[in-house]
């Protein structure tokens, strides 16, 4: 029992200083976008209208801006979306800080 109580003290004290991804959405992929303009380069993932799981900021959109991360992250972030989107499987896309740049991709059928 102390031992139990030990660990929910630790989770609890700890808990506030550990911050969850938010899901930007989950669901099939209608478009995958690569900009490569002066002003925006970055590549966007759109996700289609059923998509669940969504932040409303993001209005169905996930983001990588190029700056934000390294060719190799890049790489493999889009190598997932175009198999997701070409096979009509869902994805779940996900930002470390709250906001529409994507931070984290998965190739799943249901959420969890």
């Amino acid at each position: 029992m102390k031992t139990w109580l030990s660990i929910f003290i630790c989770v609890v004290l700890i808990s506030p200083f550990v911050s969850a991804a938010d899901d930007i959405a989950f669901g099939t992929l209608k478009a995958v976008k690569i900009y490569d303009f002066s002003t925006d380069k970055s590549i966007r993932f759109i996700f289609n209208d059923d998509s669940t799981h969504t932040n409303d900021d993001c209005s169905l959109v996930a983001k990588i801006t190029y700056s934000k991360h390294d060719k190799e992250f890049i790489d493999r972030m889009l190598s997932v979306a175009l198999a997701a989107q070409m096979s009509g499987k869902k994805v779940r896309i996900t930002s470390e800080d709250g906001t529409c740049e994507a931070d984290f991709i998965a190739l799943q059928e249901t959420r969890f």
